[in-house]
């Protein structure tokens, strides 16, 4: 049918047109989240750009969201104002016939949607949990390639190593600052080693050295003492030994193991990845029911009070997940009250419009 074609061609455009833009956006603030990150050693300075693919992943699901309901949203407000609704309404059609073609058009977003949200994105959480794990638990002095200053995670710590031997364990004309608040330590050796005590603390024995300490008062930075000493063996602490290993993320949990879980945390969870792609199914048709309810008004207000509405919704879906991970809220209680509501608000608002177009035909 070409009322059918033409719909589902202009939403497919629609929506290529303002995703692009959202990823546009997306990018460029997770990287500048990132290289903050880096910066401040939270993570690899290498490793940048797989954490911004890692994040930009993780978004998927809400881009989704707001594509579609933007596209259909600016797709009616552009029919509306060109009189192509006059149109299709004078030929018999009415808002219930727009339902077929928006199907059609969102039944592959939201596959795309489930698969992100329960499959992609509990894998790219935990790959970054790893890549963080394994750059916060990497020995300090293996960091400083010989010949270079390296800082080391946090900035706490700044090495210069001359010489490296025995793949990293050894090291030779050995530089380490250390920063503190009110307090700047230099270390300086002819050569040191990494060892692990038994307690699984980390430490490299430097040799034939010699520390100076520099500190100041808070109040009186002029006031400034120093101290010097040497030493022939000097114990600094790389790593110390884990007291427990780290509980992994709930977002970093396979699905299939969330729902064998039974507490509050795993359903809160559960009731996010659902709360992902269920509003794919409801702001579009909300969308259908706000143009059609202010049909005069300009493409400006309907996205602006677009904007407001997902807001809105969004964050009262967060109020509900936070209800049932605490345990006072059950899951069916959590999709009711907030998802069923706003079905039920849809519901009345497309019933509204339509018993007023059966009043203007009669």
């Amino acid at each position: 049918m070409i009322f059918e074609q033409s719909v589902r061609r202009e939403f497919r455009q629609m929506a290529s047109s303002i995703l692009l833009v959202l990823i546009a956006v997306l990018l460029t603030i997770t990287l500048v989240r990132m290289l903050d990150r880096a910066v401040s050693g939270g993570i690899d300075p290498g490793d940048v750009l797989i954490f911004l693919l890692l994040s930009a992943a993780s978004s998927v699901p809400q881009l989704l969201v707001l594509t579609a309901f933007l596209a259909v949203l600016l797709t009616m407000t552009r029919a509306f104002r060109d009189q192509e609704m006059a149109v299709w309404f004078s030929a018999g059609l009415s808002l219930l016939d727009w339902i077929k073609p928006l199907s059609r058009f969102l039944a592959p977003v939201l596959a795309v949607s489930l698969l992100f949200a329960w499959f992609i994105v509990p894998w790219t959480v935990a790959e970054s949990e790893r890549l963080q794990a394994q750059y916060s638990s990497r020995d300090e002095s293996l960091q400083a390639a010989a010949g270079r200053f390296r800082e080391s995670a946090g900035g706490r710590r700044v090495f210069f190593v001359g010489k490296t031997g025995e793949a990293g364990q050894f090291v030779e004309d050995l530089v380490v600052i250390q920063r503190g608040p009110h307090e700047r330590t230099w270390v300086l050796a002819a050569s040191g080693k990494l060892f692990t005590d038994p307690a699984g603390n980390r430490f490299l024995d430097l040799e034939q050295g010699r520390r100076f300490d520099l500190s100041w008062r808070p109040d009186n930075p002029d006031d400034l003492k120093a101290r010097e000493m040497g030493f022939e063996h000097y114990g600094l602490l790389i790593r110390a030994a884990p007291s427990a290993m780290p509980s992994k993320p709930i977002k970093a949990i396979e699905s299939y193991e969330l729902i064998l879980r039974s507490d509050s945390i795993a359903v809160g969870e559960m009731l996010r990845r659902i709360g992902q792609s269920l509003p794919l199914l409801l702001l579009p048709l909300l969308a259908l029911g706000l143009v059609a309810s202010n049909p005069r008004s300009g493409r400006a207000f309907h996205l602006l009070a677009g904007i407001l509405i997902y807001t809105t919704y969004t964050s009262f879906s967060t109020v509900a997940e936070a209800q049932v991970s605490r345990g006072q809220w059950s899951l069916a209680g959590g999709l009711l009250g907030i998802h069923g509501s706003f079905a039920c608000a849809i519901a009345l608002l497309l019933w509204f419009r339509l018993g007023i177009s059966v009043g203007l035909k009669r």
